[in-house]
């Protein structure tokens, strides 16, 4: 291999930050349905595939076309991916592009899944609930909150893209066995906060009361005291069971507004 190219690829960290910020700013915004992020991918080699491939155009033209194939996975995890392509590519030997494309095709799936899990659903569950229980309490943290939870998320693209460059394709058969268990845990984690967020976020004030003679008490009083937050709790149990039955997020939202509107007008709730 031309040293000078390999001097001037990963090497040169200017270039190798340009592939990563490119694939940060626009991972996101160019998707669609044939193709879903490949545009993004190839914009974000491209910096680096023209200094591999300088002297070589037709090899250019045909990387570039190879990246451009059909590619989709976890946006924060793709970095992984990245890396391990852009090692492979400052090789460009005979079979590169195959070997490049079978990595993308193996990788992305599985990655999705634990990019999916590790990076959206439980940082926005966890996060993304109490800032918005702040939010509801006009507290400008939750504000300052997501944004820091954000830009840590995004931040994690450089460690993952060297990592990656390094460890290559081994790096995602050592992460298989390892992040079961921080997936495992971080899940109970979620699930434990929201739990403790049900009785304070998700409001059923009950308007009927109970009557006899000169003794009254409210209808919320009284469920409180056999368990406290069940209007809730019974609420996203049946949601839980909702989507268990695939039933489509859309008609649960709709089912909860025209159950709730319901139980105004007949007096139910206040």
């Amino acid at each position: 291999m031309n040293s000078a190219i390999k001097k001037d690829s990963f090497k040169d960290k200017k270039l190798a930050r340009k592939v990563l910020w490119r694939w940060i700013f626009t991972s996101s915004v160019s998707s669609n349905y044939e193709k879903m992020q490949a545009l993004a991918y190839c914009y974000a080699m491209l910096p680096f595939l023209k200094v591999v491939y300088k002297d070589q155009p037709d090899k250019l033209q045909a990387s570039v076309i190879n990246h451009l194939q059909f590619f989709n996975t976890n946006p924060w995890l793709a970095p992984y991916i990245l890396g391990i392509n852009v090692a492979m590519e400052e090789k460009h030997e005979d079979g590169t592009n195959e070997a490049v494309a079978a990595i993308k095709t193996g990788l992305m799936g599985p990655l999705a899944g634990v990019g999916d899990s590790l990076f959206v659903v439980i940082p926005w569950t966890i996060f993304g609930a109490i800032a918005a229980n702040l939010a509801l309490k006009n507290n400008p943290a939750g504000i300052f909150l997501w944004i820091a939870v954000s830009v840590v998320l995004k931040l994690a693209s450089f460690p993952l893209f060297d990592a990656g460059y390094v460890s290559g394709t081994k790096l995602v058969e050592t992460l298989q066995s390892s992040l079961k268990r921080v997936t495992k845990s971080t899940s109970i984690l979620g699930l434990m906060v929201v739990g403790a967020l049900i009785p304070t976020v998700v409001k059923a004030n009950v308007a009927v009361a109970f009557h006899q003679g000169d003794f009254a008490m409210k209808g919320s009083t009284i469920l409180n005291q056999i368990m406290p937050g069940m209007i809730p709790a019974i609420l996203v149990l049946g949601c839980y069971f909702g989507l268990k039955k695939n039933v489509k997020p859309l008609w649960l939202i709709l089912i909860v507004m025209v159950l709730g509107v319901l139980a105004y007008a007949g007096g139910l709730l206040k």
